[in-house]
């Protein structure tokens, strides 16, 4: 393995938006060095890597799609080859940065224990600019990632959730797969105190983004759709 062979973590944009314009001049050109890369998706990123206006020509780029029906070894066996021939590799995610709440941080794990250095670049991240426009406690939260789909052990998380943040001032941070969000704001009215803090940031970065931040009793007064919108919930007692 060569000593120059790194991990770069290479954040996406958060929606269609053009990358040349939503992406750092740094991480843009760091992009254009690389042509290994893990993806979550080989079609998007793809299509991705072409908005980046990478010079390499789509034919010579490495591609390996990950995926949760893949094999950990086959992934390593793709690592192991590239870094073997000195090539760095390019960790990309579907949307916003990869390994958090993302398939890809079992790469970086391996990445580390091959003495690969890992580099993260600049990038968006939902997450945080959710907690950013949430006015909510941005020193101290908790990022629950998806919480069970089923809606009974759904509710009972909730509870469990809004009990932490009651007991230690906590920002409760969440998110989940865009349809079924309806269902999540259908179960957080119907479980949480009418005081707890709820905020809502949808659509981030996009023309139609919107950042809402109401008390229970408020939300359960407002008509909001979020069915297919990119959401993160945040929640403080």
């Amino acid at each position: 393995m060569s000593s120059a062979a790194h991990l770069y973590l290479i954040p996406s944009t958060l929606g269609n938006e053009n990358p040349l314009t939503h992406l750092p001049a740094a991480t843009l050109k760091k992009i254009q060095t690389i042509t290994h890369f893990i993806v979550e998706n080989e079609k998007s990123e793809r299509k991705f890597l072409k908005a980046c206006e990478i010079k390499t020509a789509q034919s010579d780029l490495n591609i390996y799609q990950l995926d949760k029906h893949d094999k950990r070894d086959d992934a390593h066996e793709f690592m192991d080859e590239s870094t073997m021939q000195g090539k760095s590799i390019g960790l990309l995610s579907e949307a916003g940065v990869p390994a958090v709440a993302d398939p890809g941080s079992k790469i970086v794990i391996k990445a580390h224990e091959m003495g690969i250095k890992v580099v993260p670049l600049i990038g968006a991240s939902s997450i945080l600019m959710a907690l950013m426009a949430s006015g909510l406690n941005g020193q101290q939260f908790t990022f629950h990632g998806y919480l069970p789909i089923p809606t009974e052990e759904r509710k009972r998380e909730i509870r469990n959730i809004e009990q932490e943040s009651k007991q230690t001032g906590y920002t409760q941070i969440f998110i989940e797969t865009p349809y079924r969000n309806n269902a999540m704001l259908k179960d957080l009215l119907s479980t949480c105190n009418k005081h707890t803090k709820l905020s809502i940031a949808t659509n981030i970065s996009q023309a139609n983004e919107q950042c809402n931040y109401y008390r229970i009793a408020e939300w359960k007064k407002i008509k909001i759709d979020l069915n297919k919108k990119p959401s993160v919930f945040l929640l403080m007692a």
